[in-house]
């Protein structure tokens, strides 16, 4: 059996604060809508958000549920760092001295991991 990498589903809960999120923050290029969905694609790689969720994840630590997330790989973790607290995104983890990785959520609390390449 050989599998293939399709798109990944955002389940979000209001499509207006996570199409800001991922288009304007995160640079997702819009594609086209799809009924109630949106379809977007960095890299290769598409995208579809769904509004269909009631609720917010209210987590209290990162791996406390089971869960998928994206890593987002940056050329400079510092820079990255600057620019998501310049735009009041949410921190799970911050960067601590000597790591090359940090946390943020979407408006629905689901993670994103930035790495420096």
């Amino acid at each position: 059996m050989k599998f293939y990498n399709g798109e990944t589903n955002i389940v979000c809960s209001n499509l207006e604060n996570s199409l800001k999120f991922y288009k304007d923050i995160l640079g997702f290029e819009f594609i086209e809508e799809d009924g109630e969905a949106v379809r977007l694609k960095l890299c290769n790689q598409y995208y579809l958000l769904l509004p269909v969720a009631q609720q917010r994840i209210e987590r209290n630590k990162y791996c406390e549920f089971p869960e998928v997330s994206l890593d987002l790989m940056v050329d400079n973790i510092l820079e990255a760092e600057k620019y998501f607290k310049n735009l009041n995104v949410e921190f799970v983890k911050t960067l601590k001295d000597g790591e090359k990785w940090f946390i943020i959520s979407d408006p629905d609390g689901l993670v994103l991991e930035v790495i420096q390449k």
